[in-house]
């Protein structure tokens, strides 16, 4: 699972591998280990009464209603996507992780990841080109 925030939203974005974790009710997590006694982590937690957006001992929770979840299950579903109802709001969601269509840089160091197949419109979209 990929984290990304900013001061007022959350993207994760998640793998077919995790997909199917969740599906079969599993909950996802990534934990950034920032020393022996200190983490942060994030987590999806399917089979949520609704879905919602928790923070807790430095533990990011996103419940995951299963209708919601059977939303993001549709294969043209690129995501699913919500709006706390706090002041100020914060926008949350999950999407699925498709292929960068520009080459990394060397000094990301990132490894190749599993990502779904990008929707046939996807890089016209990112490089924002309509199609007529």
């Amino acid at each position: 699972m990929k984290v990304r925030w900013t001061h007022n939203s959350l993207r994760l974005r998640i793998s077919p591998s995790e997909l199917a974790q969740l599906q079969q009710g599993e909950i996802v997590t990534e934990t950034l280990m920032l020393s022996p006694d200190g983490s942060w982590s994030a987590i999806i937690q399917p089979d949520s009464a609704l879905t919602n957006l928790i923070l807790a001992a430095g533990t990011l929770r996103f419940l995951l209603a299963p209708s919601d979840l059977e939303r993001l299950s549709v294969p043209e579903t690129e995501g699913v996507y919500f709006t706390t109802a706090s002041e100020p709001p914060v926008r949350y969601f999950i999407e699925k992780d498709f292929p960068c269509i520009h080459p990394r840089a060397d000094g990301a160091q990132e490894p190749a990841t599993e990502t779904f197949a990008p929707p046939a419109d996807f890089a016209q979209r990112k490089e924002g080109i309509e199609e007529d």
